[in-house]
């Protein structure tokens, strides 16, 4: 009897890593997987805005060849990737989530990278217009259903990218993190994201929102995914050695019932383990008036940096989003450098925790994902902006659920330059996590 045939989409990064040099796949079959669920499948996620099949489709025979003749670019080739549609990919439209597109004439420089490690780039995913926002409720692109909940926002601004790797359309993504941009889709759509150390990945080709604050990072579904997408090379690491503090004032700020349990019920988890769990705090810090202030910083350079695209194509924008761009240019200079003082004086004061603690953990967002005809929580980036004040790399992994539950995130931090060190670390906590 023939065995039935494996999905091949159920594979992650490392998996299909695997599976290609196993030759248990050809990358051609992997793509035609992708492609044929996304054709079946994206039009209950609207995760895509665009899919780029026929290119797509060839640049795997042309991995398929360089697997027979022995010159691989690197072990990520022929795997395939998603790519947030304000990363301009050569030949592919960008729109930045607004109502207009153009057509880049090269990759932006992270495509670039891993195009030249042999990476597939099937498309281009759905996102909150202009990156302003965390639901991806887009007024041009329609909106974008988490796979894990009917009817209920995948979080954003990277809310497409966190869909199809979350649906199982493509095993990863990458996406934009201004605030926890990549973070809160990972918490809602119960999969791995990280935001690396500022600079990590150079923003060349990224329409920006924040150049204070915009972080690229990739989306998958494990953290040894992630490490491969990054090219870091994960150190073994013994978790009850590593240094780690809870921040008190996250601790105890407003959250629902079900992420207080979910990140109470992770620290006993990590305590039964023997990892000792400290706890610090932030001298006069509120979550929502940080937040507040990078908003602020966002609405306001924003608004100096998309006016080109506003003073020729207006009606690409909706209201809502002139509207908060309107608010950034009246807001007043001092409003602006009071803003970013206070930034800078946050970052000042944690990477100062991190001399003592080298790794901070708290929940990832102050809610589950919540149903499109619920008010929008104003403190989505309370947890997360506090990792793009610093420029530090930030990571949410999923925690155990029932299918019953909702999908809840545990977010961890260390200093800026550490991304090694904290995934690491992250991969140690996936398999406690995984194990209990």
């Amino acid at each position: 009897m023939e065995s039935k045939k494996e999905d091949l989409t159920l594979l992650g990064v490392k998996d299909a890593i695997a599976a290609l040099e196993k030759g248990v796949c050809s990358s051609e079959t992997f793509i035609e997987s992708c492609l044929a669920k996304i054709n079946s499948n994206d039009g209950k996620l609207n995760g895509f805005i665009h899919v780029e099949a026929e290119q797509a489709a060839r640049d795997a025979l042309q991995s398929d060849n360089r697997r027979k003749n022995g010159t691989l670019l690197s072990p990520l080739d022929g795997v395939p990737l998603a790519v947030k549609d304000n990363i301009d990919i050569l030949g592919q439209p960008t729109t930045n989530g607004l109502g207009m597109h153009w057509i880049p004439s090269e990759d932006a420089a992270v495509v670039k990278l891993l195009r030249n490690k042999g990476m597939i780039f099937l498309g281009k995913t759905n996102m909150h217009e202009a990156a302003l926002g965390a639901t991806t409720d887009n007024p041009h692109h329609g909106k974008c259903f988490n796979p894990l909940l009917e009817g209920h926002t995948p979080g954003g601004s990277s809310g497409g990218s966190g869909a199809v790797v979350s649906g199982y359309l493509c095993p990863a993504a990458l996406g934009t993190d201004t605030m926890g941009s990549v973070r809160v889709p990972a918490a809602y759509c119960g999969i791995v994201g990280f935001k690396p150390t500022k600079n990590f990945w150079s923003t060349e080709g990224v329409t920006p929102l924040s150049v204070t604050l915009d972080t690229i990072g990739p989306l998958a579904r494990s953290v040894s995914d992630i490490a491969l997408l990054s090219g870091l090379a994960l150190k073994n690491v013994d978790v009850k050695n590593c240094n780690v503090a809870s921040l008190e004032n996250f601790d105890y700020a407003d959250m629902e019932d079900e992420i207080k349990s979910g990140y109470e019920g992770t620290k006993r988890l990590l305590l039964d383990a023997g990892v000792s769990i400290g706890q610090v705090r932030l001298s006069d810090y509120d979550p929502s008036s940080a937040r507040r202030a990078g908003l602020l910083v966002s609405e306001v350079e924003a608004g100096v940096l998309l006016e080109d695209f506003r003073l020729t194509s207006e009606e690409a924008f909706s209201p809502e989003l002139q509207a908060m761009l309107d608010f950034g240019r009246r807001a007043p200079a001092s409003r602006y450098f009071n803003a970013i003082q206070k930034v800078q004086a946050l970052k000042r004061e944690l990477c100062n925790i991190f001399q003592k603690q080298k790794f901070l953990i708290t929940p990832t967002t102050p809610q589950t994902p919540f149903h499109f005809s619920q008010e929008t929580p104003i403190n989505q980036a309370d947890f997360t902006a506090l990792a793009n004040f610093c420029g530090c790399p930030a990571i949410s992994l999923p925690l155990k659920r029932s299918e019953e539950e909702k999908p809840v995130g545990l977010q961890i931090m260390t200093a800026p330059g550490f991304d090694i060190d904290l995934l690491s670390l992250a991969l140690g906590i996936e398999k406690l996590i995984a194990n209990n």
